[in-house]
């Protein structure tokens, strides 16, 4: 067996080095060889640099691809179609992975039988006072960090992030690949693109493993430890949501009823500040409704006016 471990950066240069710095480490699977394919998506930073260095370092597993369509569910895509690996695992240009994460990987696609394999991800933090006082446990999953137990999980229907995120490479091009619908571009925060690939192959009879022995460590820069970014990720998050699904087939709920949630969740925030009754995680989790009730509601009137004016050109 062949894997293909892949990172698709834009503008990580710092962050993408201690990645592939991690892959130094990396064990490889008796009767299974790999090799490393980074998909540089229009970066400008100094990205292109520090792949030339970890290429002689990495050598000669390690090749590169540019793709200038900008967007991580492009970028992927092309990890996909040029990909030499029977299994493609995906990874982010801001973690370390661990030294036997390449082995539970391909074991579990081998016992299991399976189409996909996610594993568990921890969260490195830059100072060593950790999460914020402000942010629930629960909700660190806003930052990736993922943790079902120490329990393998076959044929499951919980999520697997993208930042450990391995597929056999025939059936995601069977399906069509990432819908590129999704997913950030750029600096926007909009996500999904996993989840709705992980449906497409479930539905076409694809099993799903959660392998706890399958792990990384996701690399948390100071800039995501302040709310306006949760904000963006909750809002950003929340559109992607309601995307998903209308891509699926799904009505979302009655505009007004949405309008009325939304008003409802941002009162409360507004209560909660003006009163200062609350503690900080239970302030965070009023903003967290808030901002997603947004989302949802920028969605579903930006849906429900695409409708209207279809009907009317009809």
């Amino acid at each position: 067996m062949f894997a293909t471990v892949t990172i698709q950066t834009y503008n990580h240069a710092k962050t993408l080095a201690k990645t592939l710095e991690s892959l130094r480490t990396l064990r490889c699977p008796i009767g299974i060889d790999y090799e490393i394919l980074i998909v540089n998506n229009y970066s400008t930073d100094d990205t292109a640099d520090v792949i030339r260095r970890y290429a002689r370092i990495l050598a000669p597993r390690l090749r590169t691809v540019f793709e200038s369509r900008q967007g991580l569910s492009h970028a992927r895509n092309r990890a996909l179609k040029e990909a030499k690996g029977e299994i493609v695992c995906f990874t982010d240009d801001d973690v370390k992975v661990d030294p036997g994460w390449l082995e539970a990987v391909s074991a579990a696609f081998i016992k299991y039988s399976a189409a996909v394999v996610g594993g568990r991800s921890y969260l490195i933090y830059p100072t060593p006072t950790g999460r914020p006082v402000w942010l629930p446990a629960k909700m660190e999953t806003l930052l990736s960090r993922l943790d079902y137990g120490d329990k393998v999980l076959v044929n499951t229907d919980k999520d697997l992030f993208g930042l450990n995120f391995s597929v056999l490479k025939e059936i995601a091009l069977e399906i069509g690949g990432l819908n590129t619908s999704f997913g950030r571009i750029g600096r926007s925060l909009l996500c999904g693109e996993e989840k709705d690939l992980l449906d497409r192959i479930r539905n076409a009879g694809g099993i799903a493993v959660y392998e706890p022995n399958a792990v990384v460590g996701h690399i948390v820069p100071p800039e995501r430890l302040k709310k306006r970014w949760f904000f963006r990720r909750i809002y950003g998050g929340a559109i992607s949501s309601e995307r998903l699904l209308i891509a699926h087939g799904d009505t979302p709920k009655h505009l007004g009823n949405i309008l009325l949630h939304a008003a409802r969740c941002c009162g409360s925030v507004g209560k909660s500040m003006f009163r200062k009754d609350t503690t900080a995680q239970e302030l965070f989790r009023k903003q967290y409704f808030a901002a997603d009730s947004l989302g949802r509601l920028v969605e579903t009137i930006r849906y429900t006016l695409k409708r209207n004016t279809r009907r009317i050109q009809l």
